[in-house]
């Protein structure tokens, strides 16, 4: 008879698409307590399937279990990039005159207020010609988001004047979101597993922003999303997902949502193949004996982003053979035997890579993510830790690697992680 928490994690699966494995149950036993307090999870379990009584604790337990940590301007480096003219003439080419933004998985509504901000700021100062939907899947989540009301914490990363033109300080000291961003930002709720993408009713959106919710999902659920919210885009759209999400190598198009700008098509989104001087490298290694390090790093790269394990593998082994020193490409072989399924491998791939080079710091997230799999909780602590500890923005020596992705969300998901949390 199967264990009633491994019941409740594959219901959660199922209705959110949150991955809750073996490792993380006892935050998810956590999470039960505080959604029906004093209720054993087999008590719980049966509740659940009582249609009177059941929909009212799930909503209760998606609460507890979403992560609602967020805030103004998060990684605003990245949303920096947002070419909003660019998105406006794209608009109106497609017989629109106004940008249709959608915020996926937006939890208390911090992010479509940014959102709703920095058009403000790019297309304003007349009424500006942006429409912002935030969605997401929580209830509690979507109310606080409508209240638009938030504490310093949230609000600390706006620059002064914007926290003056666009918020009200209240007596309590909170911050209350003003009547120029409310008018431009609505919400709904919508669930990116079960729903139709884009939303019932929504026409096509210029940006559609999904940061750090997919590192929560399943890979192959995680892909099937990242193509659904790729098809929601009208022609020359943007699609923006987080810096973690993109370090899984979820799909080929991940390097544009990691903050470039462009659809996520568009050929400049393998940042690792621009800056090596090709396009994507996907011939047999024997042709190309004039191939720079640089060029099989990111040729690599690209078959990984592709699924192509043979082709990135036979890339890894070319370099080796000439460095097996090769920090970059220990990791790449870790990265797609992850990928393959195959975490043990993974591990001992991305351990060489951290002995070569110890403050590899995207190589102890990764490692991390593979003992996450195996189960080892207390070794995927340690590998969270080693990042926060070493994680250096003036570090330059993986760019290749990073393709410009935020720091922000790598230390955010570490956090997570930490905090123990499905």
């Amino acid at each position: 008879m199967k264990d009633p928490l491994t019941e409740i994690a594959e219901l959660v699966c199922r209705e959110t698409g949150i991955a809750v494995p073996a490792a993380r149950q006892p935050a998810l036993r956590v999470a039960v307590g505080r959604a029906a307090a004093g209720l054993d999870t087999g008590t719980f379990l049966r509740v659940l399937s009582d249609p009177a009584r059941g929909s009212d604790l799930m909503e209760r337990l998606i609460d507890e279990v979403t992560t609602q940590e967020t805030a103004f301007a998060r990684d605003r480096g990245q949303l920096d990039t947002i070419p909003w003219q660019g998105l406006l003439r794209s608009a109106l080419a497609a017989g629109s005159a106004t940008v249709r933004v959608w915020s996926a998985g937006c939890a208390t509504g911090e992010e479509p207020y940014t959102l709703a901000l920095l058009a403000d700021e790019a297309l304003g100062p007349a009424q500006v010609p942006v429409d912002v939907l935030g969605t997401d899947i929580s209830g509690a989540a979507l109310a606080a988001a409508v209240a638009g009301r938030y504490r310093e914490r949230a609000v600390r990363s706006l620059r002064a004047p914007e926290r003056d033109r666009y918020l009200g300080q209240q007596p309590d000291g909170s911050y209350l979101v003003g009547e120029r961003l409310r008018r431009l930002v609505r919400f709904r709720r919508h669930n990116l597993t079960r729903d139709p993408l884009p939303p019932l009713g929504e026409a096509g959106f210029d940006l559609v922003t999904c940061r750090n919710v997919l590192i929560y999902f399943e890979q192959p659920l995680a892909r099937a999303v990242i193509d659904s919210l790729e098809r929601s885009l009208r022609p020359g759209g943007v699609l923006m997902l987080g810096a973690a999400d993109v370090l899984r190598r979820l799909s080929p198009r991940a390097g544009a949502a990691a903050g470039l700008s462009g659809t996520v098509r568009a050929g400049s989104s393998r940042a690792g193949a621009s800056r090596a001087g090709t396009g994507p490298l996907r011939r047999p290694l024997g042709r190309h004996p004039a191939r720079s390090r640089e060029q099989r790093l990111a040729a690599a790269l690209d078959a990984a982003d592709n699924s192509d394990r043979e082709e990135a593998l036979a890339q890894v082994a070319s370099l080796l053979a000439e460095n097996p020193l090769d920090a970059d490409a220990h990791f790449v072989h870790g990265l797609v035997t992850l990928a393959a399924g195959e975490p043990a491998r993974a591990t001992a791939a991305l351990r060489r890579a951290l002995y070569i080079d110890t403050g590899f710091a995207l190589a102890a997230f990764t490692l991390g993510r593979a003992y996450d799999t195996l189960g080892d909780v207390a070794a995927a602590r340690r590998a969270y830790q080693r990042v926060l500890r070493t994680l250096d923005p003036a570090d330059h020596r993986h760019d290749l690697i990073l393709q410009q992705v935020d720091i922000g969300d790598i230390v955010a998901a570490c956090h997570v992680r930490l905090s123990g949390r499905p």
